[in-house]
């Protein structure tokens, strides 16, 4: 049985403070943020590291308008492994569209070799949205199938480049001719591959035949169960082990050490945000999307997602750039959690 880790995701960018439950039932869990701080994400990264948290996590993402700001994640994470000694780092998720396979491969093995062995390369067929980012910018923008090619082939081609001496490639859309990578990662046979999807036809397929990890992004807890059927006989038909192949989601958590601040931060939320109906159905409609309560009901809810099958979590608190949120999980959630 795989033991139970939680990683952090640093607010890169500039979201609104409210959730929208109700507008948005499976949305994310935004902070209270209005622009992405240098000063405010250092603060968070070292945080998680002094107090245990296995990862830190940065999305791959493209301002969308002209008033949307946001790290790039490739830089971001350099930054981080610069300043920091111990705790991992990954993107969550790369977009394949973004930056040549050959290229990307470089990357990493120079990031791990630096890092001394801290990568975990998240990787995901791009997300619907990302159209909204690639196509004023010239890059192409290929349909659902044809994106679910090009993160196959691009994981063939890291993976080759990292356990071979050259690589010869003849795919689709990328060609090798005698390319090598030097240096090789420090992590053996190479750095952990997550990748992000829950296609059943495609996107699980390419996880149960890829993949170190999983990754269904702020999936609701009622779908896991057959998303997680349909994976297991996919690597079944790969001949891989289901059990050994970890299973990850992204989560927004909202933690307060007792109920009364929980509703007061709820209460502010809603009238921020101008919550439809009533304020007790806003806060059911909230609870079902985000780990949210006391830690109590925090650890209720997180261990049914673990029961399901999930041992991998990376966490949006809800109170950033609070950090006593990430705390208070850190010492009365995380430890009572049964994989």
């Amino acid at each position: 049985m795989l033991e139970v880790k939680y990683g952090i995701q640093l607010p890169i960018w500039d979201p609104t403070y409210i959730p929208k439950p109700r507008q948005n039932p499976h949305g994310t869990l935004y902070y209270k943020i209005k622009k992405p701080r240098q000063s405010v994400i250092l603060r968070i990264a070292q945080e998680a590291e002094k107090i245990g948290f296995e990862s830190l996590w940065v999305v791959d993402h493209l301002s969308k308008s002209p008033g949307n700001q946001m790290f790039e994640c490739w830089t971001t994470m350099t930054w981080l492994a610069a300043l920091t000694s111990k705790i991992r780092i990954g993107s969550l998720v790369m977009c394949p569209l973004y930056r040549h396979p050959t290229i990307l491969a470089k990357m990493c093995s120079t990031f791990d070799t630096l890092s001394n062995g801290r990568l975990e390369l998240g990787l995901g067929s791009c997300a619907t949205g990302s159209k909204q980012e690639t196509e004023p910018r010239g890059i192409n923008w290929y349909g659902p199938k044809n994106r679910i090619k090009i993160l196959e082939e691009a994981i063939q081609i890291l993976i080759e480049l990292w356990t071979r001496d050259k690589s010869n490639f003849n795919g689709k859309y990328f060609q090798l001719k005698n390319t090598c990578c030097l240096p090789k990662p420090i992590q053996k046979p190479y750095p952990p591959i997550t990748i992000a999807g829950w296609g059943e036809k495609l996107g699980l397929r390419a996880i149960a035949r890829y993949a170190d990890r999983s990754n269904f992004g702020f999936v609701p807890l009622d779908m896991i169960g057959h998303k997680l059927d349909v994976l297991k006989k996919h690597c079944e038909a790969f001949g891989r082990d289901y059990d050994r192949l970890s299973k990850s989601a992204e989560i927004g958590v909202i933690l307060h050490p007792t109920y009364e601040e929980y509703m007061s931060e709820m209460r502010k939320r809603f009238e921020f945000n101008v919550g439809e109906g009533s304020f007790e159905d806003w806060v059911k409609d909230a609870e079902e999307c985000f780990v949210a309560g006391t830690p109590e009901m925090c650890v209720e809810q997180l261990q049914e997602y673990v029961d399901m099958g999930l041992s991998f979590f990376m966490i949006r608190f809800g109170d950033f750039p609070d950090l006593d949120g990430m705390r208070l999980f850190q010492k009365e959630v995380a430890p009572k959690i049964k994989p």
